[in-house]
């Protein structure tokens, strides 16, 4: 090469590198666009399958069943484990049926999140709590995948491992991770049709014709309305907000308990406030098993009670800042 032609290439170097820097750039996949792709996978696609859920020393097997017909979702969730129950969902309306109680509940989906639909926000949301990267690929039942690691920004929340289909976005695999890294919590689908081999009646009860002498409980849904029940958290942890408000009939009560529930798009807490009634609780107390933390705090002639999917140091920020609303 001749002085000029080196001194042409020096010259350009800069605008080579900032290219080829440029076209990596362009051409890594987006960590959040593969999260939302999840996000959208969850209500959009139609899929049906059975999941092993694992959550501290409990193992539980359900099928689930889910259509979208523009845009108009159903969803048929079957325990096949332990005391048999169902819940049948059409959009936001849930029915719950306890085939031992012989029992139907009328309810609305406040803020549950059922595998693979994990999501309670869109993926901007999400990632204002979590640093979304990209994992390493992984064949799932047949089915080529993709693993979403959203590492939290804080102490306040687990680490959460998705693994996506690449074609469709939906989650086949997922799990949570405590501080050590070690796995706290897993689902993971043992089969799985996606698609148009998933018919509309393959979400209808399987008990729908028994129902007519069953006894129904419509009180749940208009509980799920919500109201102002006088309380506020006034301490959440960044990237929690406020979901709902409610005030639940819940068994064991003599009245109905107060219930705050919040969410950072992918953990949730809830937050119940009720009398503390005879023998009065005087001191906090605590306990964690896998993903699921609670704590409860007596505040004068009132307790608090925190559960939720987060470390412990979560519902106690939460729970020691419980007030009346001013």
């Amino acid at each position: 090469m001749t002085a000029r032609g080196a001194a042409r290439v020096r010259l350009w170097l800069p605008a080579l590198m900032l290219g080829l820097a440029c076209q990596a750039r362009a051409a890594a996949p987006d960590g959040q666009a593969w999260l939302q792709r999840a996000v959208q996978a969850a209500r959009n696609v139609s899929y049906a399958g059975t999941f092993v859920h694992t959550n501290g020393d409990r193992i539980s097997t359900v099928r689930v069943t889910h259509t979208n017909n523009n845009g108009d979702e159903h969803e048929r969730i079957e325990a096949l484990d332990g005391a048999p129950y169902e819940i049948v969902r059409h959009n936001e309306e849930m029915f719950c049926y306890f085939p031992d109680a012989k029992t139907v509940r009328l309810d609305r989906r406040v803020n549950a999140r059922f595998f693979p639909s994990l999501f309670r926000a869109d993926a901007a949301v999400i990632a204002a709590s979590y640093e979304v990267k990209i994992g390493k690929p992984e064949r799932v039942l047949g089915y080529e995948c993709r693993w979403l690691d959203l590492d939290p920004r804080d102490n306040l929340r687990f680490t959460e491992k998705l693994c996506a289909e690449v074609n469709t976005g939906l989650v086949v695999r997922a799990k949570t991770l405590n501080e050590t890294g070690q796995v706290i919590e897993q689902y993971t689908f043992t089969d799985l049709r996606m698609g148009p081999q998933v018919a509309r009646g393959d979400v209808k009860s399987i008990f729908e014709a028994r129902v007519k002498q069953w006894s129904t409980d419509a009180q749940p849904r208009e509980e799920a309305k919500g109201v102002d029940t006088g309380w506020v958290v006034n301490n959440p942890p960044a990237g929690f907000r406020k979901a709902a408000e409610l005030r639940r009939t819940l068994p064991g009560r003599g009245q109905p308990v107060s219930q705050l529930i919040f969410s950072d798009g992918i953990a949730s807490m809830s937050v119940f406030v009720e009398p503390n009634a005879s023998p009065a609780r005087t001191a906090e107390a605590s306990t964690e098993d896998g993903t699921t933390t609670f704590f409860v705090r007596p505040m004068g002639d009132q307790l608090v009670t925190v559960l939720g999917e987060v470390p412990l140091a979560a519902a106690q920020q939460v729970g020691r800042s419980v007030a009346h609303r001013p």
